[in-house]
């Protein structure tokens, strides 16, 4: 049992070193690739919870632009697709916690209240 105890605390000494490279090759990333504000609130709240409607309306965007969002952010690989969940996107890391700076964003129960709109 000792050996797999040792394999276990190796695998998880990369794991962690892996996820820091991937945050740090991340942020640039997302910084280019999120030309807004707007996008970057959808980015925010696509968390996998979210559907393309409720991200649409907290970012102030149209149903369309956030689907074709999150098509391109599948493409790039900053967004995974939630198993089960055909088609709903989430992000890989919020950007608050990759130091990003976002506005603020109402609660997840509360994104239901504003107008999107066509804008990217």
């Amino acid at each position: 049992m000792a050996l797999d105890d040792l394999a276990l605390a190796e695998l998880r000494e990369q794991t962690k070193w892996l996820r820091l490279l991937g945050l740090q090759a991340l942020r640039p990333l997302l910084q280019a690739t999120l030309k807004n504000e707007k996008q970057r609130i959808a980015y925010e709240v696509t968390d996998g919870k979210n559907t393309v409607r409720d991200v649409a309306k907290t970012a102030g965007l149209g149903a369309g632009t956030v689907s074709v969002l999150w098509q391109d952010w599948l493409a790039l690989g900053i967004c995974t697709e939630v198993p089960g969940k055909s088609g709903r996107a989430q992000h890989l890391a919020p950007l608050s916690r990759l130091g990003i700076d976002v506005p603020k964003v109402p609660s997840a129960g509360s994104v239901g209240g504003q107008e999107g709109t066509a804008d990217a």
